[in-house]
Parts: C-alpha cells; structure tokens; sequence
C-alpha cells in the first residue's frame, strides 16, 4: 500500500488564507465563528430581499386574493426567519453572559493561549 505523501505529493501547502486562522481547535472554533456571522448575515439578507419581492407582490396583486394570500403568506414567512435569526442573536448572547460573564463570549470568542 502507498503512504499517504506518495498519493498525494511530498508535501500540502493549506489554501492561501488557511494560514491566519491558526492551528489546531482555536483555528476550527474561529472559522465556525465565521460561517455562523455569514450564515446570521445572509439569513438577514434573504429576509429583507424577501420581504422587497412581497411587498411588490402584495402591491401587484390587484385585488387577486390568490396572490394576496400568497404574498401575505411570504410576508409572513420573512418575519419569522427574521425573529429566527434575532433569536438566535439574543440567545448566544444569554448564554454567552450566563456562562463566561461576556455577551459576545459565544459570537466573537477570545482564544488564549500561545
């Protein structure tokens, strides 16, 4: 069987900007950190887009109640996955001030160590 190095090459160079979120568990935690912010961010986006392209709907509908419901449905659902996403906000920031005295303590973590 061959080793691993000779699959793949003598040597693996990470992507350029790998590099900056370190290594080991503090460079995992601090990446996730990131995909959660831009998740919560395009959540946010999504909504608001949304709500645009309902409230053009709802405009439109010319007294359709078809379309109306339609658009009142999406509305709807807009405002959900905005208190969704606030919730989760406000949640992590809770939990983050029970257990480490920090709101931010679970959105903008603070690796120690050398």
């Amino acid at each position: 069987m061959a080793s691993p190095s000779a699959l793949f090459g003598s040597s693996l160079t990470p992507p350029q900007g790998i590099s900056s979120y370190g290594a080991g568990p503090a460079g995992l935690i601090k990446l996730l950190n990131n995909v959660l912010r831009v998740a919560i961010f395009a959540a946010f986006v999504f909504a608001v887009i949304n709500f645009l392209i309902a409230g053009i709907q709802y405009i439109g509908s010319s007294g359709n109640p078809d379309i109306l419901k339609q658009a009142s449905s999406r509305i709807w659902i807009s405002f959900l996955g905005l208190v969704i996403a606030t919730s989760a906000l406000v949640i992590a920031g809770i939990i983050g001030f029970v257990f480490f005295g920090n709101a931010t303590a679970i959105i903008s973590p603070v690796i120690y160590g050398p």
